[in-house]
């Protein structure tokens, strides 16, 4: 299967090289070596030029504020957890309470072994001042079970009308989207439902605009985006065929958020041996 899945990820590759990073594209070295696993991305919701971002397994329970330059802003220590694989991050501001919220995808599983994965959510911090360190206390902690047995998963956004959670799973030809109804219980486990799945295969991240209009997937090889109708759900947008968009390759490219106008986009990799860490923005 694996090999069948490496053929299929060579011939994708393929295709999009042939659509290479044109105009429009700013480029700049990440300006600190916190992030060198950088596993996620995510824009503000409250505070203007900022992108929240974390290390993947093994790395601190921490989350970094970087704005559009790639300076480190803040770091967020969040107390209570442990890294165990986090691959994404999301924000949304909660349907009810109307406050802007970060969630932390505790979702990576190479083996698919783990019963049980996890997201945490705390909220954003009002302020993120320049070498500020920020400790968020007591975050909410959602225990989940996907619905058809544990998969490794890397790409995790919220939908901003319902405030749903949706989980694209990784190691799939074509890969699962799963679906977590608002509101998650702390008290109880949460079942990912199945919804089924979509024409892209090994995703390594995914966001939606803050107007839930426009959605991104990526994979290794590129990104592609999906409109979404009014009144079209979520599900029947990455039903879509998906529009390829321009990618400057990286070295191990596992994160993607739109800009605060949900019209560019940010993309980082986890760094490589003698090769600067880059945080794009394709305007």
């Amino acid at each position: 299967m694996y090999k069948r899945i490496s053929i299929v990820l060579l011939l994708a590759l393929v295709l999009y090289i042939a659509l290479p990073a044109k105009g429009g594209v700013e480029s700049y070295i990440l300006a600190t070596e916190q992030l060198d696993e950088a596993s996620g991305l995510a824009h503000s919701r409250i505070h203007n030029q900022i992108l929240y971002s974390h290390n993947d397994s093994g790395g601190a329970a921490s989350i970094f504020a970087i704005d559009y330059k790639g300076n480190l802003i803040s770091e967020i220590q969040v107390s209570g957890v442990q890294n165990r694989d986090w691959e994404d991050i999301a924000t949304g501001i909660d349907p009810v309470d109307g406050k802007a919220y970060i969630y932390i995808g505790e979702i990576g599983d190479n083996r698919a072994r783990y019963s049980s994965i996890f997201i945490y959510r705390i909220e954003e911090p009002a302020s993120v001042l320049q070498d500020s360190l920020i400790i968020s206390h007591e975050p909410e902690i959602y225990e989940i079970r996907y619905e058809d047995g544990p998969r490794d998963a890397e790409a995790l956004f919220m939908e901003p009308d319902s405030g749903d959670l949706y989980i694209l799973s990784k190691r799939e030809e074509r890969v699962g989207i799963y679906r977590l109804t608002y509101p998650l219980s702390t008290s109880e486990i949460n079942v990912a439902q199945r919804l089924g799945d979509m024409e892209m295969g090994w995703v390594t991240a995914a966001d939606i605009s803050a107007d839930g209009s426009s959605i991104l997937v990526k994979n290794y090889p590129g990104i592609r985006r999906y409109k979404r109708a009014k009144n079209q759900s979520v599900f029947e947008a990455l039903q879509r065929k998906g529009k390829i968009l321009p990618y400057q390759l990286e070295p191990q490219g596992e994160a993607v958020c739109f800009d605060a106008k949900g019209k560019g986009y940010f993309t980082l990799s986890e760094a490589a041996p003698d090769t600067p860490q880059v945080l794009y923005y394709y305007k």
